[in-house]
């Protein structure tokens, strides 16, 4: 159980740790490395082709999906982290921005994005 605490109370503080580089990063694109923007690209594709999105919703996604990348990608190559944390925090992250996403999303994709969801945890 302190275990769970400690992962969720560390979860909580990166989050508000991140809120202001999650701002930055959605509206400077300019410095996206190559990476990041092939990953972006490649969910971004995924999510469209299942969810049948909009122009308009692809453009509104793109700089969240990037913010979400980047930082997934910071946990990843962080090597001060244990595995468990890194597990909390690749968590928090994708949790962190399900209200964003869901927001761009009509009632309809949302429910196809929470069963993509759910069948992505059973894998």
């Amino acid at each position: 159980m302190n275990r769970r605490s400690t992962a969720l109370a560390l979860a909580f503080a990166l989050l508000i740790a991140l809120t202001g580089v999650r701002v930055a990063a959605q509206t400077d694109t300019s410095t996206v490395d190559p990476a990041t923007k092939a990953a972006v690209q490649d969910k971004l594709q995924k999510i469209s082709t299942e969810l049948n999105l909009t122009d308009g919703q692809k453009t509104q996604l793109k700089p969240i999906l990037q913010s979400e990348v980047q930082e997934l990608s910071a946990v990843k190559n962080d090597t001060s982290l244990s595995p468990d944390q890194k597990e909390a925090k690749v968590k928090a992250i994708h949790q962190s921005f399900q209200p964003q996403i869901s927001n761009v999303l009509t009632p309809e994709q949302q429910k196809k994005w929470a069963a993509m969801k759910e069948a992505a945890k059973e894998k």
